[in-house]
């Protein structure tokens, strides 16, 4: 029997070989071994990395064989006689017996061989026979350490290797060997295309091929020919085309059972493949068979895990064969992707479900999977996405889907657009009645839909910052929401206790606190944990729980990062009311890098508190670096968003803030007149009557720092005291905070420094166990030096106030506001500079509105200044106060 030439002889290479690392490391290895697998599927280049081991291990005096079976290998006898002549050709003995006679024999004599041991390659070995395959295993058993054998094949190759792999005699080369890697990938393009290809076209290459060397090859080809032709096909060089159809269709498709093809393209529109979503998809009851069958065969199957079933197609693979189902079959492709959406819908996969149904392009079904998941979509953080798809869905299937409505009512909420939220919840109570009254929907249901559509409107309050509507709808429905709802029960306590904080209802904190972490203990979703803690955490810092509050949000912080992927934006609900609890502990980096990372996407959850707390740490953070110009600007980006959406609770924090700063600039007019324009003003004095709020309180600080610098101090102290009465007595600490700072500067404009430190003393007792320390710095240099003067002397007792203070007062004077000139000047304790400064325009006789006029401050603020002056130097009259700077040395 005569043997076709080329089975014994090497193929030539058909493109210059590109130097790998990889293969050229594996070398040794394969020389070393009994036995060596290449498996991959096709076009991954394992006959290139065979003939370059051939070449090396051949430089290396090692005789090497080389069979192909696709040359014409279809019996034992042809093996035999191709083996038999690559021996002869590698001028080797053939052994005592003849093969073909007496294979026992030849078999029993291998082991004798003497000199280097042969090397065979054996190509395409999933085209031999099961008897082939029988004889290579007694070839392999026989010849032991005397023969290394080297088989390639697209899949499992068929040969009992078992025993080999356990004892360690069996080198398993795959495809993560082959592949190429970026770089050499982008050599093996350069080396095939004339002329220079962008390298942006190149690494699409790379990403879309996964490191196929055909891919490669075929890319590289297309895109030249594309260049050639003038016109580049809008996917670029690996789209779907021609070249990558055909190559699959001739190499991969071509010849397989029927059974199998169908397996391929029906599974084709997975992403990954487990038996069970198969099975779902293609109705087979051996899909587990047929997947096993199809990574077998090398059929660009990637092992996910193989212990599991888990598997995924090739991209390029998966992209033709898909590609092929939608042209041919467009109307089997929905159906498979509708098979698909149930099968994860009841696995609980919604995002899958969600996908498979848009892929559908059936909006009906659409429609129907998103009336059925939109709760579980809800409670997963998928509200935007859900919105977004089920926006583009005409009215006729919205208005029979209350459950579809209601999930879009809620997101219109988020995102401030009231009057859209409104009318979807009214249309889904109108489209309930309708069922109800066709039979569709029995008593129990009709009850269920009305728990939603009452909490869907307590939402919308929320938003809308009607808090008094809030706490009292929502402590109704949570108890008749008992533990059968535990997102929605998270969602209204979050919203209970943040208008609890608004109106100042502390009274039974402890009750609630207690059902907050009853609720974050119950089995859920882990959105519904994040926004819950990321909703109370601002409710906690009012009281004075920091450290509770900064649990909380770093817990959520770091579970939204982890679930990042799957809810874009998700971790900016703990991380700007995290920003602000940094921020007035002086830890000014932490709050920067926080808000710099999450402001911009705060904006699509609509969550009042994390809007205030990322528009006002951005200003303070640009003001504390002396960028007032840029700290302005930013509040009146906040106003116009709060004005915009109607936001008045927002609008009175910016208000308050912007005055505060334009204060301290000495733009009085300015101040003034944003907030008597402001429709948020109020006639009188704004004493805490009736049911005060915290816009109430905001709005009281805004008039309590104009009334303090136009020196109408009586009545600035008569509110402060009336406003640090309420707070206390309701228990918001914070709030208290600045009330004692607000009367401490009352007290140094009237010239009571006692008084004033007294204030002072009784903020830095309240503010200890929050940690806050930014609220005393940004009140400016009069607190600073009352802080210096009550604490920055004699020895820090042991207690938890005192070490806080004398932290307060280490960080003040590290600052340039606060800086000390008392060891120039001798005195108890010294003048600032901006003390000296004032000091001498008046010993060049300038009246205080004068002086106001030349440093941008206040007539009043000057006046306050002037008070300092006279304590520290201890005189009560201007020209005393400049006879005694020049007495010390402080003026020339």
């Amino acid at each position: 029997m005569g043997v076709v030439s080329t089975t014994i002889v090497p193929p030539r290479a058909a493109h210059k070989y590109v130097v790998r690392e990889t293969i050229e490391r594996l070398v040794d290895e394969v020389g070393a071994s009994r036995v060596v697998t290449v498996s991959s599927p096709a076009g991954f280049g394992k006959t290139t990395a065979m003939l370059r081991w051939a070449d090396l291990l051949h430089e290396g005096g090692r005789p090497v064989l080389w069979i192909a079976a696709r040359a014409g290998i279809d019996s034992l006898d042809s093996f035999k006689v191709a083996l038999q002549q690559a021996l002869l050709a590698a001028e080797l003995p053939t052994a005592d017996a003849s093969i073909e006679h007496d294979a026992r024999a030849w078999l029993a004599s291998l082991s004798d061989f003497s000199g280097p041991k042969p090397v065979l390659f054996i190509d395409d070995a999933q085209l031999l026979n099961p008897d082939i395959r029988d004889f290579i295993e007694q070839l392999i058993a026989s010849a032991r350490d005397a023969l290394t054998t080297v088989i390639a094949s697209r899949g499992e190759c068929g040969i009992n290797l078992a025993r080999l792999r356990s004892l360690g005699y069996l080198l398993e080369v795959r495809v993560r060997h082959l592949c190429f890697d970026s770089e050499e990938s982008a050599r093996l393009i350069q080396q095939l295309i004339e002329f220079p290809i962008p390298s942006e076209e190149i690494q699409r290459i790379v990403v879309d091929t996964q490191g196929w060397a055909a891919g490669l090859i075929l890319a590289a080809g297309a895109w030249q020919r594309d260049m050639l032709e003038g016109y580049p096909p809008e996917g670029g060089a690996t789209g779907i085309r021609h070249e990558f159809a055909s190559y699959f269709h001739e190499e991969v498709m071509e010849g397989l059972p029927q059974d199998i093809r169908d397996f391929i393209v029906g599974t084709s529109i997975l992403g990954e493949l487990t038996p069970s979503v198969c099975a779902a998809v293609i109705n087979t009851e051996d899909a587990r068979i047929m997947l096993e069958k199809v990574f077998e065969r090398g059929l660009f199957l990637n092992e996910l895990d193989r212990e599991l079933s888990r598997y995924r197609y090739y991209k390029l693979f998966r992209d033709m064969v898909f590609g092929r189902l939608m042209m041919r079959a467009p109307e089997r492709a929905t159906e498979l992707h509708r098979r698909a959406s149930r099968y994860f819908a009841a696995n609980g996969e919604l995002q899958l479900a969600l996908d498979h149904a848009v892929q559908s392009g059936d909006k009906e079904f659409l429609a129907d999977q998103f009336e059925l998941l939109a709760d579980p979509m809800i409670y997963g953080g998928m509200l935007n996405r859900l919105d977004d798809l089920a926006n583009d869905l005409p009215w006729e299937l919205l208005q029979t889907r209350p459950s579809l409505m209601l999930a879009m009512s809620w997101r219109r909420s988020r995102r401030l657009a009231f009057k859209s939220s409104e009318r979807l919840i009214e249309a889904a109570e109108q489209a309930v009645a309708a069922k109800v009254a066709s039979g569709d929907l029995d008593d129990y249901g009709a009850e269920q839909m009305g728990l939603r559509v009452r909490h869907r409107r307590i939402m919308l309050e929320a938003a809308r910052d009607n808090m008094v509507f809030v706490e009292r709808q929502s402590e109704i429905l949570l108890d008749d929401l008992g533990d059968e709802h535990p997102y929605l029960s998270c969602t209204l306590l979050a919203q209970l206790l943040s208008a609890r904080r608004e109106l100042y209802h502390f009274h039974d904190m402890l009750r609630l606190e207690a059902e907050l972490r009853k609720a974050l203990g119950r089995p859920g979703s882990d959105f519904a944990s994040i926004a819950l803690k990321s909703s109370v955490a601002p409710t906690l810092v009012a009281q004075g729980k920091t450290q509770m509050a900064r649990q909380f949000l770093t817990e959520a912080h770091t579970l939204a990062m982890d679930m990042e992927g799957q809810v874009s934006g998700l971790a900016a609900l703990p991380a700007l009311p995290l920003a602000e609890i940094h921020y007035e502990c002086g830890e000014l980096e932490k709050a920067a890098r926080l808000v710099e990372g999450y402001l911009p996407s705060i904006r699509q959850w609509g969550f009042v508190d994390q809007l205030a707390s990322g528009y006002l740490v951005r200003a303070r953070l640009a003001a504390a670096e002396g960028d007032y110009a840029s700290a302005l600007s930013g509040l009146e980006e906040a106003h116009l968003v709060a004005i915009e959406c109607g936001l008045d609770r927002l609008r009175a924090l910016v208000i308050s803030e912007q005055i505060r700063m334009l204060v301290k600039l000495g733009q009085l007019e300015q101040a003034e007149q944003l907030f008597w324009s402001s429709d948020l003003k109020f006639e009188g004095e704004p004493v805490p009557t009736l049911n005060p709020t915290r816009l109430n309180e905001w709005m009281a600080t805004a008039w309590l720092r104009l009334e303090m610098h136009r020196f109408r101090l009586v009545r600035s102290r008569k509110v402060a005291k009336r406003w640090l009465e309420f707070v206390r007595k309701r228990g918001a600490i914070r709030s208290a905070v600045t009330f004692e700072l607000l009367l401490a500067e009352i007290a140094i404009l009237s010239g009571n420094r006692s008084e004033a430190r007294r204030s002072v003393r009784s903020a830095v007792e309240l503010a200890e166990p929050g940690g806050w320390i930014r609220p005393f710095i940004d009140e400016g240099e009069a607190i600073g030096a009352l802080l210096v003067e009550a604490y920055g002397s004699g020895p820090v007792l042991d207690t938890p106030v005192d070490k806080f203070a004398a932290k307060l007062v280490s960080v003040l004077k590290g600052t340039a506001q606060m800086e000390e000139v008392e060891d120039d000047y001798g005195l108890a304790s010294g003048l600032s500079l901006r003390e000296v400064e004032i000091l001498t325009l008046v010993s060049g006789g300038l009246r205080n509105r004068e002086i106001g006029d030349r440093l941008g401050l206040t007539e009043g603020t000057v006046k306050w200044y002037m008070q300092q002056i006279y304590d520290k130097l201890g005189v009560r009259r201007r020209p005393q106060a400049v006879i005694r700077a020049r007495q010390y040395g402080i003026l020339s």
